[in-house]
C-alpha cells in the first residue's frame, strides 16, 4: 500500500460509511509522517472518530499538531509531522463567499439568509462539495507535503467525484441562470419574473411556508447571482485537481459483495475521468478459524479441569457451530477478495484483519498503520 501512493500530495479516502475509513485516513497520515512528510489529515465527519484515533480532543477547522507523545506512541520522529483538522462545512463556503463579495453588507445579507443556510449545511452533497472545497484551499496554500482527506460518510463512493460536477451543471442550468440575471426594471425580486404559472406555485408556498419564504427566497435568488460564476468556476477548478498526477483516490470497503460491485464500478469511473486509483483496502477481514469440529472442542475442554459433561456437550455444540458460521463468513469474503483482483488485476489490494475492538485508540492505530505500511 505505501509503494501505492508514493509520490502522492494529496489521497482521498472514499467509500461507504462504517467501513473505517476515517481511520484508514488516519492511518495513511501516520505513514506519511513516519517517512519524514509534513502531513495534514481532514476529515468531515463530525463524529469524533479521527479526534479520538489521533489523541487530538479538541479538532477543529485549523490544523493542529498531534501530542509529542501521541508522535511518538505512533512511531513519529517529530508532532510538526503531523497535523489534524475538521472541515466546518459553512466555514469552507464561507471562505469562498468571503473571496468573491467585497461589499460587507451583501456578505452578510447572504450569509444570514436561511435559504442560503440551508443550501450549504443540510442540501445533499452539500458536504462532499465543503470537503471538495478545503482540500482545493488546503493544496493552493502549499503547507503541507500530503494531504489525506477523510470524505463524508456516504452510501455511494462516487457522490464525492461527482458532486462538483453536479453542482457545476446546477449552477449552468438554464433555469438557474434565468433566475440570476438581472432585471433592469427591479430592484427586488419579484413573482412577475415568473409569469403566471410560476408566480401561482410561489404564492401557494408562501401561504403555506409564511411570508418570510417569499423574502428568503426573493433575496437568496438576487444576493447569490453575485458569487454563482465563482461557485461554477471553483467547481471546474476542483473537478480539474482531481484528475491531477499527484491526486490518488484509496478505496476503502469491506469484502462483501455488494461492496466490490461498487469499488468495480468506482474503479470504472475514475478511469473514464482520468482519475488514479491507487488502491482497495479491504477492511475487518475474517480469518477462517481452524479445525473446531465438536470432538475437538470436547477435548480441550476436558482438558481445563471438573467441568459437567452437561455443560462440555454444550460448549462443544455451540462453538463448533460458531466455528462453521465464521468458516463461511471467511471464505465469502476471499471469494470477494478474489474476484475484486481478478476483475480489476492493475489496483493493489491491501487487506485488513478485523480486530477484537473498535479503533478508537494509539495502539490500535498503530497497529492498522503498521498492517499498511507493511502490506
Amino acid at each position: 500500500m505505501k509503494r501505492s501512493v508514493a509520490g502522492k500530495k494529496t489521497v482521498v479516502c472514499v467509500g461507504p460509511g462504517g467501513v473505517g475509513k476515517t481511520t484508514t485516513a488516519a492511518a495513511i497520515g501516520v505513514i506519511g509522517a513516519r517517512s519524514g512528510v509534513r502531513t495534514l489529515v481532514c476529515t468531515i465527519d463530525p463524529a469524533p472518530r479521527l479526534a479520538d484515533a489521533l489523541g487530538v480532543p479538541d479538532l477543529g477547522a485549523k490544523p493542529a499538531p498531534v501530542a509529542g507523545a501521541t508522535a511518538a506512541a505512533l512511531g513519529i520522529a517529530d508532532a510538526n509531522l503531523l497535523h489534524a483538522m475538521r472541515v466546518d462545512p459553512s466555514a469552507a463556503f464561507g471562505q469562498l463567499v468571503n473571496e468573491q463579495v467585497a461589499d460587507p453588507e451583501l456578505r452578510n445579507h447572504i450569509f444570514s439568509n436561511s435559504l442560503y443556510r440551508h443550501v450549504t449545511t443540510g442540501l445533499t452533497g452539500s458536504q462532499e462539495y465543503a470537503a471538495t472545497l478545503a482540500l482545493y484551499e488546503i493544496r493552493r496554500d502549499g503547507g503541507y507535503e500530503l494531504i489525506v482527506l477523510d470524505t463524508p460518510p456516504t452510501a455511494n463512493a462516487l457522490e464525492f467525484l461527482e458532486t462538483p460536477q453536479r453542482l457545476a451543471d446546477a449552477i449552468a442550468s438554464p433555469a438557474v441562470q434565468w433566475f440570476a440575471r438581472p432585471d433592469p426594471r427591479e430592484s427586488r425580486f419579484s413573482l412577475r419574473r415568473l409569469g403566471v404559472g410560476g408566480a401561482g406555485i410561489l404564492r401557494r408556498a408562501g401561504k403555506l411556508m409564511g411570508s418570510q419564504f417569499l423574502d428568503d427566497l426573493g433575496a437568496f435568488l438576487l444576493d447569490i447571482r453575485e458569487v454563482l460564476g465563482s461557485f461554477l468556476l471553483r467547481a471546474r477548478e476542483i473537478e480539474a485537481v482531481l484528475k491531477q498526477p499527484d491526486v490518488g483516490f484509496v478505496l476503502v470497503m469491506t469484502p462483501e459483495t455488494a461492496a466490490v460491485n461498487e469499488a468495480l464500478y468506482f474503479a470504472r469511473r475514475l478511469r473514464e475521468t482520468g482519475s488514479p486509483l491507487c488502491c482497495y483496502i479491504a477492511n475487518r477481514v475474517l480469518q477462517e478459524p481452524g479445525p473446531c469440529t465438536e470432538e475437538i472442542v470436547r477435548q480441550k475442554i476436558s482438558g481445563l479441569g471438573d467441568v459437567a459433561a452437561d455443560d462440555v456437550e454444550h460448549a462443544a455444540a455451540k462453538l463448533a457451530s460458531l466455528s462453521a458460521y465464521l468458516g463461511k463468513i471467511a471464505r465469502a469474503q476471499a471469494y470477494e477478495i478474489e474476484r475484486l483482483a481478478r476483475e480489476s488485476p492493475s489496483v493493489h489490494i491491501t487487506t485488513v484483519p478485523l480486530l477484537p475492538h473498535d479503533v478508537s485508540n494509539i495502539d490500535s492505530l498503530r497497529a492498522i498503520a503498521d498492517r499498511l505500511e507493511s502490506a
